[in-house]
């Protein structure tokens, strides 16, 4: 366990120098700050933001709209896909309703969906489309892959279903689903900010976003920019972990 974080650490510093050593040459290429950015500005910038209120305020109402979308998406995606694990006429159902949200292009409907919601719960709604058929897929592809000389065994027994769902198929689909729910998570930052840049939610990362374009403070976007980068990376590694400890307990 300790090689293996003192090996994700070490590619972490790796690709994080990488990172840098691009954006210094991206800057020195370009040679203009409207158009890149020196790390050192961005880095002010950040320090800046660190003391203000009202950007912790941004951040909070943004990582408000992303967890609401995102819990709203695993409940319900998490509820149909036992069900239709359960019930095949129920999955050959709703496999064209999945793939209906799939397709939809998601800037298209976030115009028509601003019209009907308003600035502040368009991004809920957009990431909820975008998120819904990714976990719903994902939780699925979870339950399909519990052994089935066990689902033969509790049938045998005549194990209830409740028992079986509860003490079985949610179990050994944890890892699993926690991983894509960690990468669905990030996700869902970076839908939320985006739809929040095009709506111009008040008082919301976008919203800061779409600020500092219009009077091209190009520092405080970059800023912005890793903000939403960090805030997405972070949660899929907490996810991660968690599925790493929840793996572990379930073998």
């Amino acid at each position: 366990m300790k090689n293996k974080v003192w090996k994700n650490g070490i590619q972490a510093l790796v690709w994080a120098a990488f990172l840098v050593g691009a954006w210094c040459l991206a800057y020195v290429l370009a040679g203009n700050e409207l158009l890149i950015p020196s790390l050192s500005s961005c880095l002010k910038e950040l320090g800046l933001f660190w003391v203000s209120g009202s950007f912790w305020r941004a951040v909070g109402s943004t990582m408000g709209r992303t967890f609401l979308a995102f819990l709203l998406s695993f409940v319900l995606s998490l509820v149909a896909a036992v069900a239709a694990y359960l019930l095949p006429w129920l999955r050959r159902f709703l496999t064209p309703i999945v793939a209906i949200f799939r397709s939809v292009p998601t800037l298209a409907a976030m115009l028509i969906i601003l019209v009907w919601t308003g600035a502040a719960g368009a991004p809920i709604a957009v990431a909820f489309m975008a998120l819904f058929p990714m976990l719903y897929t994902s939780f699925l592809a979870a339950l399909m892959q519990v052994d089935g000389e066990l689902l033969e065994m509790s049938r045998v027994y005549k194990v209830p279903l409740m028992q079986r769902i509860t003490q079985m198929y949610l179990p050994l689909s944890a890892p699993y689903a926690l991983r894509e729910s960690g990468a669905a998570c990030s996700f869902a930052v970076k839908l939320v900010v985006s739809a929040e840049v095009l709506a111009g939610t008040f008082g919301s990362l976008g919203g800061m976003m779409q600020d500092a374009k219009a009077f091209y403070e190009m520092p405080a976007l970059f800023a912005l920019v890793i903000v939403a980068f960090l805030i997405g990376l972070a949660i899929e590694g907490m996810f991660a972990l968690f599925s790493s400890l929840v793996e572990r307990r379930v073998k």
